[in-house]
């Protein structure tokens, strides 16, 4: 008759075993990972050696690296998926969760609508939220066990996850308070300067990290310039003044032509359907260009803060609720291996679950089941019970989880040009991992 396996053990193991199986799923559900024309750009620069401004340059080196092994998307994807798997896993063992609260977790987090859906993508935003999962597992682990060398591998993380985004740094800063405090704490309460001066380091690091790769870069282009001409052009149509700079207008470009282009979900919209066209954002500018239309974009939204919150208002209700069925698919997910230039084809995933997926988000894509705001309410909703348990671990660590969450999605209110869902995707899963930490954790996680 075959033993049974004791309790622990199965506590030990159940992450580990729900965490390899939800990596075969997604390998196959979405093998070799989904190419919008933003990935296709990066692998395009991955390919050819080159290193241009738009796409932070350490997604491009990582992905350098991995073509070095397997050409195309798959080894990205993959690395993209055993970040997130193993943080799952590493943190529903270190907060010592029950083998059911365990599998709830790790059942929720992961095939919640939003998770799921953006997981099958290769972009930097799921590349953010799963080395900040893989950091939240390995600093909670050191947290619950005592064991600081889970820092060791936890900071290049932190360092990969705040280069990987032009505004990933806020996302980060919390992380960075926690690291410090785990780094610097002895055996009773560190001090709070030693902490500060610890945080500072590794946000310092971050920065000078991201800086370093930004020296790659061949031919560097900023990328504040789409965020200065939308804004510039809701507050022309606002005024029915024309506010943008003449050499980004086209000939004959006027206010109508610009209000039938211009969508407040979107800049990409007025960039390419006005009559008399563009300057694209991403082209080159001159000095004094750059410097003239910073000027007028300040002062723009000095001289009409009301007309410019409002425009921010209407960007922002475009990205953290349900999306409208007119809007294009390409806000929420893209299905496709999106070719450019050279790039070999890549072969799309034609089985049957894949398909079942698809029909099922094209089903919702309109509907709140798709939308932000359900999750981050459960956050918000998740912030009295987490700040009661401040001092146990688990709340400490919810805490941390939803001012990352917080910080992050309130830069997006600022700086989104777009109202595409993969840029809440952190937000969305650190509200769920952080509802976790607050009403399922038991009252002590140190072992």
């Amino acid at each position: 008759m075959p033993r049974s396996i004791p309790a622990t053990t199965l506590a030990r193991r159940l992450p580990w075993l729900l965490a390899a199986a939800g990596f075969v799923f997604d390998v196959a559900a979405f093998w070799p990972g989904q190419m919008s024309f933003d990935s296709a750009y990066a692998w395009w620069q991955a390919r050819n050696g080159t290193t241009l401004g738009i796409v932070p340059p350490v997604f491009v080196l990582v992905w350098r690296a991995c073509e070095a092994i397997v050409s195309g998307p798959a080894l990205m994807f993959a690395l993209h998926l055993a970040l997130f798997w193993s943080g799952l896993a590493l943190f529903v063992r270190a907060l010592g969760f029950s083998p059911a609260r365990a599998t709830a977790t790790l059942l929720v987090v992961a095939f919640a609508p939003v998770p799921w859906l953006l997981r099958g993508h290769v972009w930097t935003d799921v590349g953010l939220l799963s080395a900040l999962v893989c950091a939240s597992g390995m600093l909670a682990t050191a947290q619950a066990g005592g064991r600081r060398l889970w820092l060791l591998p936890a900071l290049p993380l932190l360092l990969y996850a705040a280069a990987l985004r032009h505004n990933a740094l806020p996302a980060v800063l919390p992380f960075a308070l926690w690291f410090a405090w785990l780094a610097v704490r002895t055996g009773g309460a560190p001090a709070r300067q030693r902490i500060a001066l610890a945080s500072l380091g590794v946000v310092a690091l971050a920065v000078l990290f991201a800086q370093g790769l930004n020296a790659t870069v061949r031919e560097r282009v900023a990328a504040w310039p789409m965020l200065a001409q939308f804004d510039l052009a809701a507050l022309s149509i606002d005024t029915q003044r024309m506010l943008l700079p003449t050499f980004i207008v086209g000939p004959g470009l006027d206010v109508p032509d610009l209000a039938q282009a211009f969508r407040p979900w979107s800049n990409l919209p007025m960039l390419v359907n006005t009559r008399h066209g563009m300057h694209a954002p991403f082209e080159t500018f001159s000095d004094d260009e750059l410097a003239l239309l910073r000027r007028t974009w300040l002062e723009s939204i000095a001289e009409h803060p009301g007309a410019w919150l409002a425009h921010r208002w209407r960007l922002t209700r475009a990205l953290f609720g349900a999306h409208a069925a007119d809007w294009p698919r390409e806000l929420l997910y893209v299905d496709d291996e999106v070719v450019y230039r050279d790039n070999p084809p890549i072969a799309r995933n034609a089985t049957a679950l894949h398909a079942a997926l698809m029909g099922a988000a094209a089903t919702f894509a309109a509907t709140v089941v798709l939308a932000p705001w359900p999750y981050l309410l459960i956050g918000l909703a998740c912030l009295p019970a987490a700040w009661r348990r401040r001092r146990s671990p688990a709340g400490a660590i919810a805490l941390v989880l939803l001012a990352s969450a917080g910080l992050y999605a309130l830069t997006l209110t600022l700086l989104a040009v777009s109202a595409e869902l993969r840029y809440l995707g952190w937000p969305c899963v650190a509200s769920l991992l952080a509802a976790a930490c607050a009403w399922l954790a038991p009252p002590d996680v140190s072992r």
